[in-house]
């Protein structure tokens, strides 16, 4: 079944494919075909029914959970209904031409699963999920296990109805994969099968943290900003500030493109997952003159960004050393586009989590890629070819021939210049020093060639050296060359990087049990380098959060990059924080930044916050001057309001670090 058109076999076998790939993800929360895979299938099989009317494709594109869901035990009072797609400017423009000149509304389109929650006088009564749209099944006790913004009780007596999605943060995905790991199950392969199984386990053994967002509510309201805010009274986050803290309004077509592409900007840097945005009717009046379809309203549509999980062939299994000597795992893939990215690797947790998954090569494996996250192979997906061969490490590293250290799940090596390479690609990382084009193929290419050995050679190289590296292969087996022009544009971004703040530098060393917050913590405290490899063990403990195993590490790696760190200062880069004059307007306050700040990424905005004289920190405690954050049921917002610390607007927060 390849290319557009489809015979009337292939239409009947599409059909199937996709009324089996639904039922299990309605029905068992198992995904057995992408979100993307899904969706281009489904739109084949709408052009086909298109052009052929009279071939029956059971209600997969017309009816709720494409006909195939066996609904549930609850009766929905209200259809729960699915949304339209519209693709591209046309489209959108069509759809707002739609509404007649009434107020349209743009808002996050989360990646969970649609939920209705009943409260009686504010106490949970029933949850039910969407289901076939008029029947769905009771999850009311796997909610009242703990799903975060669904309290049992709220702090009001109100009834009614309210309904939203269910998803996974970026940090919850992980957690309840390595739980269910643990557990002794298989990974889960995307956040949204991850809230979907989860949701309906109700036996389940091993801790799954969700959060639910509100998008609609029960009630007598003139519009749907009046509900939300509603909504938000009683206690819910609300599905449409998310990402930009407000439901955004759109008066035209040029308005509504707008905000779809300021919310895809800001994708990139949400700490939860979506897959498009939705594109509302603001009055209830519109609403009612509209009306709805069999499926879908007439007032609503979803426009959908690249998905972030795409299936694609594992073709092999490359062992690396990482930075601090321990082995690094990469999966080589068939191209796959995957969040607008075409990716052909990515990363595998560790040896025991490739045995528990039974990766093989030529399997077919799922790939996500979320926000910042680098890509990775979460689990095997779908039909696989039979007689494969699950793959197994190889016992000594590949590059020394040394027995592995297998203390831990993370294997080691012990000989230092294994991993020099990826000290080389990680100091040019973005969240280090941020050198354009240095990458993993131009900084093997330095080893091999012996132009460096360690991070303090980058800054000795040439244009000349550069350009005639050999970084790639052509299709007909020729050598690919950096090239002048690359190597210039490398040199000049190795020059910049010398003004990197002192934290970076710090943290681009890649010490042992080290990091971004590490890197900040320590620049913030000592402030020289002559000062931090002056500093006892005893000293950094004394850091929050550090801690005398880690300070260990900073001692023992500082001391032994002693004349990496000289050669680098000589070079001009960077070795104490900037001794500023003026007011620290910030200085003495300690604040907790919760999703995205407009115009900043993680990193970023924790250097500002410390740049202003101020301390980010990653957990609420009686110690915090105010939590930034759009969302106001999490579990941080609920800490933060039992302790009376402000809440301050992610916005409004990046005004004030500008100014």
């Amino acid at each position: 079944m390849t290319g557009t058109a489809f015979t009337h076999a292939e239409f009947t076998a599409a059909v199937g494919k996709v009324q089996a790939a639904a039922r299990s993800y309605y029905d068992t929360g198992e995904v057995l075909m992408t979100d993307a895979d899904y969706d281009a299938l489904l739109d084949r099989i709408a052009a086909a029914k298109a052009a052929y009317p009279e071939w029956d494709d059971h209600g997969v594109t017309t009816r709720v959970a494409a006909g195939v869901s066996g609904g549930g035990d609850v009766l929905h009072p209200v259809p729960m209904m699915s949304l339209s797609k519209v693709t591209g400017e046309d489209e959108v423009r069509g759809f707002i031409a739609g509404l007649g000149g009434d107020a349209c509304l743009v808002e996050v389109k989360l990646d969970g699963l649609a939920i209705r929650v009943e409260y009686d006088a504010g106490r949970l009564v029933l949850a039910a999920l969407r289901g076939d749209g008029s029947t769905g099944e009771n999850v009311t006790a796997q909610v009242l296990r703990g799903v975060t913004g669904l309290p049992a009780r709220l702090g009001t007596a109100w009834t009614g109805e309210v309904r939203g999605e269910i998803y996974m943060s970026v940090d919850d995905f992980e957690t309840a994969g390595a739980n269910r790991v643990a557990a002794g199950g298989k990974a889960f392969i995307n956040s949204r099968g991850a809230v979907a199984g989860s949701i309906r386990s109700v036996d389940r053994t091993y801790e799954t943290p969700m959060t639910f967002a509100a998008y609609d509510l029960s009630g007598e309201f003139t519009s749907h900003r009046e509900r939300m805010a509603y909504a938000a009274e009683l206690g819910f986050l609300v599905a449409g500030r998310l990402a930009t803290g407000e439901v955004q309004f759109a008066a035209d077509a040029d308005a509504a493109l707008a905000a779809i592409a300021r919310i895809g900007d800001l994708r990139r840097d949400l700490d939860f997952p979506i897959d498009g945005a939705v594109l509302t009717a603001d009055l209830e009046a519109t609403r009612r003159r509209l009306g709805a379809g069999s499926r879908t309203p007439y007032w609503a549509a979803a426009f959908k960004y690249p998905a972030d999980t795409g299936s694609t062939v594992l073709r092999d299994i490359e062992v690396r050393v990482g930075r601090t000597g321990r082995i690094a795992l990469r999966a080589v893939l068939d191209p796959v586009f995957v969040d607008g990215t075409t990716i052909t690797y990515a990363t595998l947790h560790n040896p025991k989590f490739v045995e528990d998954q039974g990766f093989a090569i030529g399997q077919t494996v799922a790939v996500w890629r979320a926000g910042d996250v680098i890509p990775r192979v979460t689990s095997p997906i779908g039909e696989q070819p039979h007689g494969l061969t699950p793959w197994t490490p190889p016992e000594t590293c590949p590059q020394c021939g040394e027995p592995w250290d297998k203390s831990s799940l993370l294997w080691r090596c012990h000989t230092a210049s294994c991993a020099a390479a990826n000290a080389l690609e990680y100091w040019c990382s973005r969240e280090a020093m941020d050198v354009e084009g240095a990458g993993e193929a131009l900084c093997v290419a330095l080893v091999n060639s012996g132009l460096a050995t360690d991070v303090a050679d980058l800054y000795t190289l040439t244009e000349a050296q550069l350009a005639e590296l050999p970084v790639g292969t052509t299709k007909a087996g020729g050598v690919v060359l950096l090239g002048k022009l690359n190597a210039a544009k490398v040199v000049a971004s190795l020059e910049r990087s010398k003004s990197q703040p002192f934290n970076r530098v710090i943290t681009g060393l890649g010490v042992r049990m080290t990091g971004r917050s590490v890197g900040r913590w320590l620049a913030a405290r000592f402030k020289t380098m002559d000062a931090l490899r002056a500093a006892t063990v005893e000293q950094i403990a004394e850091i929050d959060k550090m801690g005398l195993i880690k300070a260990q590490h900073v001692v023992d790696g500082l001391a032994a990059m002693t004349g990496v760190i000289d050669r680098l200062a000589a070079a001009g880069v960077t070795m104490s924080v900037p001794d500023t004059e003026g007011d620290k307007p910030l200085d003495g306050k300690t604040y907790v930044v919760s999703g995205s700040v407009p115009g900043f990424t993680r990193t970023t905005v924790s250097e500002r916050i410390e740049q202003l004289g101020g301390r980010a920190s990653g957990s609420v405690s009686a110690n915090t001057t105010a939590l930034v954050t759009a969302e106001t049921t999490t579990a941080k917002a609920k800490k933060a309001a039992q302790l009376g610390i402000p809440i301050i607007d992610p916005a409004e927060f990046a005004d004030m670090l500008a100014g």
